[in-house]
């Protein structure tokens, strides 16, 4: 990117011109003498007020995701297929470039336990979070009726009777 920035084209003898390459835009600068440093600082302000206007796009879409949305993000990835401590989950999330609180990130843990996204094993201070296994028996016949076919025990527990059916 090449920018060009002319100041005042009025050629007195005690006015000085000024070449600068500032983060590959070159800048020239014409200036009274008495004025020339005030003029390279405010050109160089511009210059680097317009350089953060460029890199905060990016910056701001990458915290537009809540944590809730970069847990599930890392659930829909496969990330807690092996069981993984709380500190490994905010580590991955710091990783990813995000700085979510520890405890925002518990948080969220947390209520993926409860929604039965996520299962805790483990002690207090001490839980790993795995993904939930998918696919009882039960679960599966739902979705196979013709496929799967259940155990005296299973078709038991499935009606709540404590006597097994044929």
């Amino acid at each position: 990117m090449r920018r060009l920035i002319n100041m005042n084209q009025d050629n007195s003898p005690n006015r000085v011109k000024v070449r600068l390459n500032v983060g590959g835009v070159e800048v020239e600068i014409e200036a009274p003498v008495d004025q020339l440093e005030e003029s390279v600082r405010r050109v160089i302000s511009a210059l680097a007020e317009g350089r953060e206007k460029e890199e905060r796009p990016v910056q701001e879409a990458k915290r537009q995701l809540t944590c809730r949305q970069v847990v599930e993000r890392l659930v829909s990835e496969g990330f807690f297929r092996e069981p993984k401590s709380l500190s490994e989950v905010y580590q991955e999330v710091k990783r990813r470039g995000y700085s979510f609180d520890v405890t925002a990130v518990a948080h969220v843990l947390l209520e993926l336990v409860r929604e039965e996204v996520l299962d805790r094993e483990g002690s207090p201070r001490r839980y790993q979070y795995v993904e939930r296994r998918r696919g009882s028996v039960g679960e599966l016949a739902k979705q196979f009726p013709e496929g799967i076919t259940l155990t005296a025990e299973e078709r038991t527990a499935q009606r709540g009777t404590g006597a097994p059916s044929e």
